[in-house]
């Protein structure tokens, strides 16, 4: 039975998205009375979403920006082993970012709107 590399990707995009996805559910469940408070302060859903996903989207950022240089180093030393020599395009690294940012926004922004919708006097009936 040979193994299918092609699977590979797409199962570490989904690997990486339920570790997103569980790390949301973390952090929303540890923010849960601050998201009470700014709901009875006033705040709006967009408020509150824009707080938490823009929280999430800084690290991404900062992680693919991190990986970019790591990346290129590699693929271009893998590259040049190769008989044909092909250059890596600068549009990949451009494409590869729009992908995990909207990944990322999918998977966080769905968990962010469930806590900015959610009624603020069941976050804070016990305090």
């Amino acid at each position: 039975m040979e193994f299918n590399y092609n699977l590979l990707g797409h199962y570490s995009i989904i690997i990486s998205s339920l570790g997103l996805f569980g790390l949301t559910i973390l952090i929303i469940n540890k923010r849960i009375k601050e998201i009470g408070i700014r709901k009875v302060n006033g705040a709006k859903t967009k408020e509150i979403l824009s707080m938490l996903n823009g929280e999430f989207i800084k690290w991404v950022a900062f992680a693919f920006v991190i990986a970019c240089p790591i990346t290129y180093y590699i693929l271009n030393k893998w590259l040049n082993n190769f008989a044909y020599k092909t250059n890596i395009s600068w549009w990949i690294f451009v494409l590869a970012g729009i992908i995990t940012v909207g990944i990322a926004l999918l998977t966080v922004s769905w968990q962010s709107w469930r806590a900015a919708k959610r009624n603020p006097v069941e976050s804070l009936r016990y305090e």
